[in-house]
């Protein structure tokens, strides 16, 4: 998919569920040859751009981008004035499917459960699955609570589909079960999410309850026998030294993917401040973490770490602000719309029962003032729930970020 955007486009590879930016120019090439060969736009292209043109061509080809008669096998979302400021559409949105949950982890981010009153319908989801996929949202992310306690997943992942998108699934897999594995297993564009917090049942259960890990590694070789599925570790302050403990388990139960995530001072964590990890202990384990060999065609390990993200992003926003309101938003089990549920329900900036959900993306009160840049704004990047936590503010500094700062010196 080709989206217009105001630096130019992004195209959303399907196959990797990932977005690639380009700017003004290649996107006008881009969008050339979604509707002729490739060799015919070359020789259209001036003496001054040509060889930027075959260089492009060239890349796009390699990439598999091409169709045989060398036409970008994309289809176009046809916005003529995307917004000046911001992107058409978050690039992921994460939707609560359900407020219940058959675990009450010690450091859940989703709060205080269950909360389960007037969930939207499978119905009302389908409206909002229409919405994102027109604006270039295709990656979803459906949280929970325990998306797999909704009697009627499957009918709402048939329709992210449907419309083109990328559901993953955020589970514990405790209700995984062979029909489950097979269905799930059946759907191309859906990934699942199996959450562990550590590399053992002593360091899991301690947060996730006596037994867990034992019965949620059962559940994974049965999963494994019919779709991938990745291992999502939260590092808290008991796990920060067993990081290759984490990855070897990955390994060992089938994983295609470990990925690693701080834990963040939301939901029923804030009750737990002792499971926070340090600003040192997190990035020592980034750091062993790189000295972990990964299989590149099996297995990946995304240690979530800032500055190598930074390093490798393609810019698409502007201002030193987190994903929140610029790439990602969030929709309640009720509808209602935040630029992050770490924020909290002071944040949220409408329903999607009562305004379109591009409407409340482009001009909700908590999306436009978390996008301004204004005086007295000390955040200079890192996460605004952290901020608010530590600092009293989604506008005061990420202590993260200062000793990250600090840690790299001072610039030249």
């Amino acid at each position: 998919m080709l989206i217009p955007q105001h630096f130019g486009a992004l195209l959303f590879d399907r196959r990797s569920s990932r977005y690639l930016p380009f700017d003004a120019d290649a996107a006008d090439v881009l969008g050339r040859l979604t509707e002729r060969p490739a060799h015919d736009v070359i020789d259209e292209a001036s003496e001054a751009s040509r060889d930027a043109v075959e260089g492009l061509v060239r890349h796009l080809s390699q990439k598999g981008y091409l169709r045989m008669d060398g036409r970008l096998a994309a289809a176009r979302i046809d916005r003529a004035a995307p917004p000046a400021d911001h992107l058409l559409g978050p690039l992921a949105v994460h939707l609560e499917v359900i407020g219940a949950c058959n675990l009450t982890c010690s450091h859940c981010f989703a709060g205080e459960l269950p909360r389960n009153q007037s969930p939207l319908s499978v119905k009302e989801m389908d409206g909002l699955f229409a919405q994102l996929a027109a604006l270039g949202s295709f990656r979803l992310g459906l949280t929970g609570g325990e998306p797999l306690m909704r009697k009627d997943l499957l009918d709402i992942l048939d329709a992210a589909t449907g419309h083109g998108l990328h559901p993953c699934i955020t589970t514990n897999a405790l209700l995984i079960d062979e029909r489950w594995a097979r269905e799930l297993g059946q759907r191309e564009l859906v990934w699942l999410n199996v959450s562990l917090e550590g590399g053992n049942a002593v360091t899991n259960d301690a947060v996730r309850g006596a037994g867990v890990f034992d019965r949620v590694v059962e559940k994974l070789a049965l999963l494994g026998q019919h779709a991938r599925f990745t291992l999502a570790f939260t590092l808290t302050r008991n796990n920060v030294a067993e990081v290759e403990a984490c990855v070897e388990l990955a390994r060992k139960v089938g994983a295609h993917t470990a990925v690693f995530r701080p834990l963040y001072p939301v939901g029923t964590a804030v009750k737990h401040p002792e499971l926070m990890p340090t600003f040192e202990g997190y990035v020592d384990a980034l750091e062993r973490l790189e000295h972990v060999e990964a299989d590149s065609d099996l297995f990946a390990i995304d240690p979530f770490s800032p500055s190598a993200r930074e390093a490798l992003r393609g810019v698409v926003t502007q201002g030193p602000g987190c994903g929140a309101a610029n790439t990602v938003a969030s929709v309640s089990v009720q509808g209602n719309v935040n630029p992050c549920s770490f924020l909290g329900r002071a944040f949220e900036a409408g329903n999607i029962r009562a305004r379109p959900f591009e409407d409340i993306w482009r001009d909700g009160q908590a999306f436009m003032r978390l996008r301004a840049q204004q005086a007295g704004d000390r955040f200079t990047g890192g996460c605004r729930a952290r901020a608010q936590f530590f600092n009293g503010s989604a506008f005061a500094e990420d202590p993260w970020q200062a000793q990250a700062q600090a840690q790299r010196g001072p610039r030249r």
